[in-house]
């Protein structure tokens, strides 16, 4: 099993997106993934248009081509499931979620009638506002993925994102001033969701300080608050999630 130390070293030696997805499939084979596929489904936050977010898969053409006949992105329950999630969960545990209708629950059965063993969805937040789906599945066996596996699982996932948006120019290049190593300490507690009082106690210093480094944060991210400093930073590799 490849290390995340690893594979961000190979990502970031490509020069092109086709390597980039030559090295993201070894990744995945390595966990037992047979096919997989990469969504982005949101880019400024704002949904993409049906049918263009799909930037690459090694499903067989036969089911891509019967999901896009029959419409199923409008109805995929793991896709909408993917919107309300922060950490990967398991394809055919997203009825214990919500309420599938007929269609939904349908859609689930046909996927196993296709011989899919078990699946799993990992979203990812990246830059310009972009949210991606990266799809995992097994035809031989039940992932044996514990917490841990899932967490490398979804931090690769975000290296692979980030890096696909680099190659492809899609990350708007807008030069971000270097954090010190003290702002990034601040903003990796605001990403965990200290308070400044928090942040205060536990880096020994006074909440006005904290105040003031997060100003300094906002000015060289271009942002106006918490939310939009921690997305950007993620998005442009500055910190990890």
């Amino acid at each position: 099993m490849q290390t995340l130390e690893a594979y961000v070293a190979e990502t970031q030696a490509c020069q092109t997106d086709e390597t980039l997805f030559k090295v993201f499939d070894q990744f995945c084979a390595g966990f037992g993934a047979d096919i997989s596929a990469y969504f982005v489904i949101a880019e400024h936050l704002r949904s993409t248009r049906a049918g263009d977010g799909l930037i690459r898969q090694t499903f067989p053409e036969n089911w891509i081509e019967r999901y896009i006949e029959q419409r199923f992105l409008k109805i995929d329950p793991i896709i909408q499931q993917v919107r309300r999630e922060a950490r990967p969960f398991h394809w055919f545990d997203v009825g214990n979620k919500f309420s599938l209708d007929a269609r939904q629950k349908a859609f689930l059965g046909e996927l196993r009638e296709a011989g899919v063993q078990d699946g799993l969805a990992v979203p990812v937040f990246g830059p310009m506002g972009s949210i991606a789906y990266f799809a995992f599945a097994s035809l031989k066996r039940p992932f044996s993925f514990d917490e841990d596996d899932e967490a490398l699982i979804q931090f690769a996932c975000l290296q692979t994102h980030n890096r696909y948006f680099e190659l492809t120019n899609m990350y708007d290049g807008e030069d971000i001033k270097p954090l010190s190593p003290r702002e990034k300490e601040v903003l990796v507690l605001v990403a965990d969701g200290l308070s400044n009082s928090a942040i205060a106690e536990k880096l020994n210093i006074t909440e006005n300080t904290v105040d003031t480094m997060l100003r300094r944060v906002f000015a060289k991210l271009g942002v106006h608050n918490r939310i939009c400093a921690v997305l950007k930073a993620i998005g442009a590799g500055v910190i990890l999630p």
